[in-house]
């Protein structure tokens, strides 16, 4: 069985169609990889076939296998992902890992995830900082559901406040209770120019309102820009993942904004993929992004 839906998913282009086969017939069993092949020689029922069946057809049509499955793994840490989040991705490791790094400047720490999603974010922040206090803010009721879920799956449910509120709503700072020590975020970036480019796991499953965001992929990091005066305090920090092409003009954007210290790191493919800046510690911020 495994070998036939290998050879299936791939004729479908499913890259790693063999680790795709295991994975869809654990789900079909419930059981792991490696229970998988502990019974190697067992036969299946026919309604396991069917099961298995039924999935690898789900898979075939390019729907994303965590989505099928129903979960994913982000630093660790177990999630439960539907189609009203964004699949966790290993790029953005890097980005809570820099927050990690410099979080520990702050003896009580207040940490902002705007656009939160899944609560990947917020979620490690809070596993990985005990004294953290995070705020989880995302405009989807839906995905702050999902987010609930995984804080509590996760233990941290209680360190963490879930608000729904809107980031290009003036009074987004005082709904999400600022200011903060710490904005990090993996906002909306792909511009609409390249939304047909966008593979078809991403572009015809994954979220559109978490993807896309304006004519040239900025609108977010203007908003976020616009904002900081209010939403960080004196001395705070942000955080932003970028897509390709955009650490410099997002570095511009929150040059203009007043903030300092303006920082990018690559990922693990050598890609621009976190812009970091400070606010100044007694002055305002800027609002002319």
């Amino acid at each position: 069985m495994l070998r036939d839906a290998a050879a299936f998913l791939q004729t479908r282009g499913i890259e790693h169609a063999r680790l795709n086969a295991e994975r869809l017939l654990g789900g079909a069993l419930g059981c792991s990889r490696v229970e998988l092949y502990l019974a190697f020689d067992r036969p299946l029922s026919l309604n396991e076939r069917e099961a298995f069946k039924a999935l690898l057809r789900r898979r075939a049509a390019h729907e994303p296998l965590q989505y099928i499955l129903g979960e994913t793994e982000f630093m660790s840490l177990p999630f439960r992902v539907t189609p009203d989040v964004l699949i966790p991705r290993p790029e953005t490791e890097i980005l809570v890992e820099r927050v990690i790094e410099e979080a520990e400047g702050f003896s009580a720490l207040r940490i902002l995830d705007i656009g939160s999603g899944s609560g990947a974010i917020g979620i490690v922040l809070a596993a990985s900082l005990a004294e953290a206090e995070v705020v989880c803010a995302d405009v989807n009721p839906k995905a702050l559901d999902v987010s609930r879920t995984n804080a509590e799956r996760n233990g941290v449910l209680d360190r963490i406040r879930h608000v729904c509120a809107n980031l290009n709503d003036d009074g987004f700072p005082r709904t999400v209770g600022g200011p903060f020590d710490v904005v990090v975020s993996n906002p909306p970036y792909v511009a609409v120019r390249e939304w047909k480019l966008l593979p078809v796991e991403i572009r015809d499953f994954e979220p559109k309102q978490a993807l896309l965001a304006g004519e040239d992929g900025l609108d977010f990091f203007r908003r976020i820009a616009f904002q900081a005066e209010t939403l960080l305090g004196p001395g705070g920090r942000l955080f932003l993942e970028v897509g390709a092409d955009q650490a410099g003009p997002v570095a511009g954007l929150l040059t203009r904004a007043g903030l300092i210290r303006i920082r990018i790191d690559t990922d693990l493919s050598g890609l621009d993929r976190v812009v970091r800046a400070e606010r100044k510690p007694e002055a305002s911020v800027g609002k002319n992004a």
